[in-house]
């Protein structure tokens, strides 16, 4: 520390303290660059409508049972059906032209051989084995038919 009294006065009054500004700049720049390259940007997640099940009061529980589809994905890529306890398919593999327009087709008869109506919900049933890309493949199908009341059971 400098000691001031044995200055001249003429240099005491120059002598002033002063913050050196471009290193503080110099630091916040370079925390500015760090924070913009250590962010993590993700693309937007898409939004499916759907609506998951809630306990009903017993003017509900008059209402039709939704049509319930399982979904089974196997090991070698296809992925097992189940419409209600009647109707049983497969789906082959994607590498094998497996095409979910076949569970919307399939729907569609189910629906009309149960005289239910495209408004009347139905319940889709992933098993603990099945893949994403399946249930999203069948949601996506039954979209294509208009089927707007499409219900996600809770897996446990």
């Amino acid at each position: 520390m400098r000691n001031l009294r044995f200055l001249p006065s003429s240099l005491k009054s120059r002598t002033t303290i002063q913050m050196r500004m471009v290193p503080m700049i110099d630091v916040v720049f370079l925390l500015l660059v760090f924070f913009l390259l250590a962010a993590n940007y993700r693309s937007r997640e898409g939004f499916l409508p759907s609506e998951l099940p809630r306990q009903g009061t017993q003017a509900e529980s008059a209402e039709l049972e939704p049509l319930f589809v399982y979904l089974h994905s196997r090991a070698d890529g296809a992925c097992e059906v189940d419409i209600g306890s009647e109707i049983s398919f497969v789906i082959g593999p994607a590498s094998e032209g497996g095409d979910f327009s076949v569970l919307g087709r399939e729907l569609l008869s189910a629906i009309k051989g149960q005289h239910r109506s495209l408004d009347d919900a139905v319940k889709l049933v992933p098993g603990r084995d099945t893949k994403w890309g399946h249930v999203v493949k069948a949601y996506d199908a039954m979209w294509q038919i208009e089927l707007r009341h499409i219900i996600f059971a809770v897996v446990d």
